[in-house]
C-alpha cells in the first residue's frame, strides 16, 4: 500500500495538491452536463495563459503526452515526408520513432550524452536538405538535457521548416511563450509541471501548422489522433468526437487555476530557484550532473551516484527509510545515475528534505558526510 506521506519526486507523474485531488473526487458527472462544458471551456483559455498563447489554436486532449507527439506526427506528416529529428534522449529517439511509423523518412541528429544540440549542425542540415519538420525537445526526461527552443524555432523558420516542440517536461515549469517563440506546435501533458493527473494532453498549434494540415494531399491515418477532427471540438466543447476522461479534465481545471492564481512568472523563478538549488547540493556531495552546464533543465535533474554504489539500492533505500520516491536512470544507465523530477507542488522544504535523505543514504556506502549539500542549497533556497 502506497503511504499517502511519501514525497513524489520521480520525474512525471508529480505530486497532486489536495484541492486537484478533491475536485477529482466529486461525482462523475457526464460530459455533456453544461457544468462540464462550462469548465472544460475554461480550461481552454487557462491553457492559453499556461502557454502564453493568444495567436494559435489551443487543444485539450484525453491521452498521456504521447498522444500529443503522435497527433502531431500523423497530423502533419505524409508519406515520404522528409522530417530532421534532434534526439536529446529517449524522448527525443522517440519522436523519430513515430514520425517513421508514419512514413516520413528521418534524419536524426543524435547528441553525445548530457549535451543539448549543437545549433550550427541543425542549420546546417536544414540548408542542406528539404527538410518539411524539425522535431525536437524542450527538456528530455531521460537526460533532464534542455534545447533552446527560441533558437531552434529561428532556424526552422529561417529555412520554410515547420517546427514541433515536445515540452512534457517544459510547460508550466520552464520559459516558454508561444507567441514570442512563433514555434508551429508546441505540447504538453498534464502530470509534470502542470501538477495534475496523467491522463491529458496539451497542445498550442500557429495558424500555419492547421493550414498545412488542412492542405495536405493524402487524408490523416488516424481517427482518434487527427488534430483536424478535434479543431471543432475545441472551438465549440458541446460537439462529441469521444468520451473524454472527465475526471482527469476536472483536476487539470484545478491545476490550471492554481497555476494562474500563482502566476506563470512566478511559477517559472520558483522552478528555476528549486533546480539551481538542488544542483548545487548535488555538487557539493562531489557528485557529477549529468546535463553540461549549458543544458540543464529547472525541471528535472539527472546524476550520477558515487562509483561502487548501485543506483537502485540508492533509490529503494530513499524510499524505504526516507519515504521519497525518486527514479533511476534510463536503460544502459539504470544502475548508475539517478533522475529527480522537481517541478510543480515541490517546494524549497522538499528539496531540503531529499538532499537530507540522499546525504544519509550515501553515508552508508560512500565516504559522504552530511550536511554538505543542505548548506549549499539553503542561501540559493532563500533568495
Amino acid at each position: 500500500m502506497i503511504d499517502p506521506d511519501e514525497l513524489l519526486m520521480i520525474p512525471g507523474p508529480t505530486t497532486l495538491s489536495s484541492r486537484v485531488r478533491s475536485a477529482m473526487a466529486r461525482p462523475q458527472q457526464s460530459h455533456v452536463a453544461p457544468e462540464f462544458y462550462e469548465m472544460f471551456k475554461e480550461s481552454l483559455e487557462l491553457s492559453r495563459y499556461l502557454f502564453g498563447d493568444r495567436s494559435g489554436y489551443q487543444f485539450i486532449i484525453t491521452g498521456s503526452g504521447t498522444i500529443g507527439m503522435e497527433a502531431s506526427a500523423v497530423s502533419l506528416l505524409e508519406p515520404g515526408d522528409n522530417v530532421l529529428s534532434i534526439e536529446t534522449g529517449y524522448f527525443g529517439h522517440r519522436f523519430s520513432t513515430l514520425a517513421e511509423i508514419h512514413g516520413a523518412k528521418v534524419d536524426a541528429i543524435v547528441t553525445p550524452l548530457g549535451e543539448r544540440v549543437n545549433q550550427e549542425i541543425v542549420e546546417k542540415k536544414l540548408k542542406q536538405g528539404k527538410f518539411k519538420v524539425l522535431l525536437f525537445t524542450h527538456v528530455d526526461t531521460s537526460t533532464s538535457v534542455m534545447n533552446d527552443v527560441s533558437a531552434l524555432t529561428r532556424i526552422a523558420k529561417d529555412n520554410g521548416v515547420i517546427s514541433v516542440c515536445d515540452s512534457v517536461c517544459g510547460v508550466g515549469g520552464a520559459r516558454l511563450v508561444f507567441d514570442e517563440l512563433g514555434t508551429d506546435i508546441v505540447l504538453t501533458g498534464s502530470q509534470k509541471a502542470i501538477a495534475a493527473p496523467p491522463g491529458a494532453t496539451l497542445l498550442a498549434l500557429s495558424t500555419h501548422a492547421l493550414d498545412v494540415m488542412e492542405k495536405r494531399k493524402t487524408p490523416i491515418a488516424s481517427y482518434y489522433m487527427n488534430l483536424l477532427r478535434w479543431k471543432p471540438v475545441m472551438d465549440d466543447p458541446k460537439i462529441y468526437l469521444t468520451t473524454p476522461a472527465v475526471q482527469v479534465m476536472l483536476g487539470l481545471h484545478e491545476a490550471l487555476l492554481e497555476i494562474k492564481e500563482e502566476g506563470i512568472e512566478n511559477r517559472w523563478t520558483r522552478h528555476e530557484r528549486i533546480g539551481q538549488a538542488f544542483r548545487a547540493g548535488i555538487e557539493a556531495l562531489g557528485l557529477k550532473v549529468l546535463p553540461k552546464e549549458n543544458s540543464t533543465a529547472s525541471t528535472v535533474t539527472t546524476f550520477y551516484v558515487p562509483q561502487g554504489t548501485n543506483a537502485g539500492e540508492i533509490q529503494e533505500t530513499l524510499r524505504s527509510q526516507f519515504g521519497i520516491h525518486i527514479a533511476r536512470g534510463f536503460g544502459d544507465w539504470k544502475d548508475t545515475m539517478l533522475r529527480v523530477g522537481h517541478f510543480g507542488n515541490t517546494s524549497a522544504t522538499d528539496i531540503i528534505a531529499l538532499l537530507g535523505s540522499l546525504e544519509l543514504a550515501l553515508a552508508k556506502s560512500s565516504k559522504i558526510a552530511p550536511g554538505k549539500a543542505v548548506e549549499k542549497a539553503m542561501p540559493l533556497l532563500e533568495r
